[in-house]
């Protein structure tokens, strides 16, 4: 059954178009930062923590990795918001400090609502601007 899900998982990934793809990154990141939230109060799976935040991190680093640098203030704003994410979560490590983790979470958070809303938003701009233009499929002049 595991295989099965394993193989679902990447054929979605596979087929996503690319906002969708920033919206499986930005889930990945949650989920592991709220595992990893778990992780700290127990002294004896600290490695599993560590694990974990590796992996929130390794999904900030291709959020950083996708930005477009060339298209604006708002990339470079992207980035330094990233990158400080990236510096908060191995001080969470080095400190065993949840509060980091914590903090960085709202932040992934609010951004994946963000993206998720800005993604909508320019779907149905497109529907609309789609259906502004009269059809004339299946017009003929006859007589």
């Amino acid at each position: 059954m595991n295989s099965g899900y394993g193989a679902y998982r990447a054929m979605h990934v596979e087929t996503a178009d690319k906002e969708k793809l920033i919206l499986i990154v930005y889930d990945v990141a949650i989920k592991h930062c709220r595992i990893a939230l778990e992780q700290f109060g127990d002294k004896t799976k600290i490695m599993e923590r560590t694990r974990h935040v590796c992996k929130a991190q390794d999904a900030v680093n291709e959020l950083i990795s996708s930005l477009r640098m060339d298209v604006g203030e708002i990339a470079n704003k992207l980035y330094s918001l990233y990158d400080y994410i990236v510096r908060k979560m191995v001080e969470a490590n080095i400190k065993n400090d949840p509060s980091k983790i914590e903090e960085v979470l709202v932040y992934l958070v609010d951004l994946r609502g963000a993206w998720s809303q800005a993604i909508i938003n320019i779907r149905k701009e497109s529907l609309l601007e789609s259906t502004d233009e009269p059809v004339m499929e299946n017009f003929a002049i006859t007589g």
